[in-house]
């Protein structure tokens, strides 16, 4: 009889096992930590620039691709304390609207990948009666894509103000420049009513004790010259009462040679006594020459320009306006044969914002307000030195389709 021995049983290695699983697990903590580590620099950094943002003047609000505010800084939440801001869409939050603005400038930053200014006049809030300077920045990942935008807000209140002021004391300086020529040109009807109507005073005598239909067509010619002139120096009054008047009030749709033309109305009698001649090509499409601004700013604008021209055309001249298309702009193309200082000779727009513009006989008029109305507009303002015809002020807005 054969005995089999029996083979030892297989025993496994506990121990290295063991060594195995607390190698893991100390891989594991190990990478907890690094995580908690990391998940302490991310709150860092969140806390840093949330502190950052909002100890910040400005207000700064970030939007998804859906305009839902995400982040608001405190100051853009003391702006509008009635309204929970994370959450809800901007044009909400900000504008009291049910659907996205038009012309909504972060929406174009989003398609275009652009940076936008604007400025808005708040309605609501502890910031009503408020002027806000906005600018919307785009937000990309690493793949160049939009995520999100940045809308910035400051309030520039004081700056507006300032400039109110600035624009109406340019504006009051140059209708005392007007004044002796409107004078004449007030003077000239006022004297065809006088004498016309000494004139008719004389006729009636006659006319009541004859039938002479003579007399009686005279007597009528008298009183149309009498009321034209009345109104003439009525027009004349009013466009000079408009353009002293202060900038207040909404955007509204105006037509942009209804301006150029009372602008000329006001320097007609000036251009006559300083031998200047003034010609207008309206080129203008039909229903295609409104601009969205003020009128009283957009007046401003052209006085100061009109003005400067004059003065730069001592011994006479001739201003020439093109109004025409370009696109969707209106261009205004003002050209005198005068020139241009030294210190703003081929110039931009930045120049005109920062530097003041010396006129012929050293009256400061301050192009800067100019060009800044036009920015508010949307709009541009070059000037450039035409050699041996001049200078030339090229104006150019956004034109609103009526």
């Amino acid at each position: 009889m054969v005995i089999k021995e029996k083979k030892p049983a297989v025993t496994q290695d506990f121990k290295g096992l063991g060594f195995s699983k607390i190698g893991h697990f100390k891989e594991v903590r190990s990478k907890i930590k690094e995580l908690e580590k990391l998940n302490i620099k991310l709150a860092h950094r969140h806390n840093r620039l949330e502190a950052i943002f909002n100890s910040m003047s400005d207000g700064v609000t970030i939007l998804d691709r859906n305009m839902t505010i995400v982040f608001a800084n405190q100051v853009q939440k003391k702006m509008f304390p009635e309204i929970n801001l994370i959450g809800d869409h901007c044009f909400f939050a900000y504008y009291r609207k049910n659907k996205i603005c038009r012309d909504c400038p972060a929406l174009k930053t989003l398609e275009s990948q652009k940076i936008l200014r604007g400025e808005i006049l708040v309605n609501t809030g502890d910031y009503k009666g408020r002027y806000l300077e906005w600018a919307t920045s785009p937000i990309k990942n690493q793949f160049g894509r939009v995520e999100e935008i940045i809308l910035l807000m400051r309030d520039i209140t004081a700056r507006k103000e300032n400039e109110f002021k600035f624009m109406q004391a340019d504006r009051m300086a140059a209708i005392g420049f007007l004044a002796a020529g409107i004078a004449h040109e007030i003077n000239n009807p006022l004297t065809s009513i006088a004498g016309f109507s000494e004139g008719l005073l004389k006729r009636l005598k006659k006319i009541e004790k004859s039938d002479n239909k003579k007399e009686v067509v005279a007597f009528r010619e008298y009183l149309e010259i009498i009321n034209n002139e009345a109104y003439r120096c009525k027009e004349i009054i009013q466009n000079l009462q408009e353009f002293s008047r202060s900038s207040e009030g909404d955007y509204e749709t105006i037509p942009i040679d209804k301006i150029i033309n009372s602008t000329i109305s006001l320097f007609r009698q000036h251009a006559k006594d300083s031998n200047i001649r003034i010609s207008l090509k309206n080129q203008l499409a039909k229903g295609f020459n409104q601009v969205l601004g003020k009128e009283s700013q957009l007046k401003h604008v052209f006085l100061n320009l009109f003005n400067t021209s004059f003065r730069a055309m001592e011994k006479g001249g001739e201003l020439t306006l093109i109004a025409r298309n370009d696109g969707s702009w209106i261009e205004v193309l003002i050209s005198e044969t005068g020139s241009l200082k030294e210190d703003v000779q081929d110039t931009g727009c930045q120049d005109f914002y920062t530097q003041p513009y010396s006129i012929g006989n050293g009256t400061s008029i301050d192009l800067s307000i100019c060009y800044s109305i036009v920015q508010h507009h949307r709009g541009d303002l070059r000037a450039e030195n035409i050699p041996g015809h001049g200078a030339r002020y090229i104006l150019k807005i956004p034109a609103i389709l009526d």
